[in-house]
């Protein structure tokens, strides 16, 4: 936190006691509902139902397959802004494929590209 930002939350004038502002306490869950919870998420979110790896693959074919799961997740929009917020290396995140930490259009494949037929013409 930036100084300027701290001093900011300071009560300004008087010369009284200062009360720091109290953490806030998250509310008590009990085990019941972290699991419902984890169950319903689990249901709805591609990336955990399916296969991890299908997310880190290195055939286009198994990254275009995990674009599209990922355009029918609720959660498409954030899990993409967190990924360019993290600048992720790599993967699928948000429907949009990661090299480097930057979005690129397709993943391309190990080796060599293919020869095109109109430069080898």
């Amino acid at each position: 936190m930036r100084l300027t930002a701290l001093l900011d939350t300071l009560p300004q004038g008087g010369s009284g006691p200062w009360d720091p502002p109290q953490p806030v306490v998250p509310t008590e869950t009990t085990p019941r509902q972290d699991t419902e919870f984890d169950l319903l998420m689990n249901s709805l979110l591609p990336c955990r139902t399916n296969d991890p790896e299908l997310w880190f693959a290195e055939h286009s074919d198994q990254v275009e397959r995990a674009k599209a799961l990922c355009r029918s997740c609720p959660l498409q929009a954030g899990c993409l802004a967190g990924a360019l917020d993290r600048q992720e290396p790599w993967g699928v995140w948000g429907g949009e494929v990661f090299v480097d930490g930057a979005v690129v259009a397709r993943k391309r494949g190990r080796g060599r590209p293919r020869k095109s037929e109109a430069v080898a013409a």
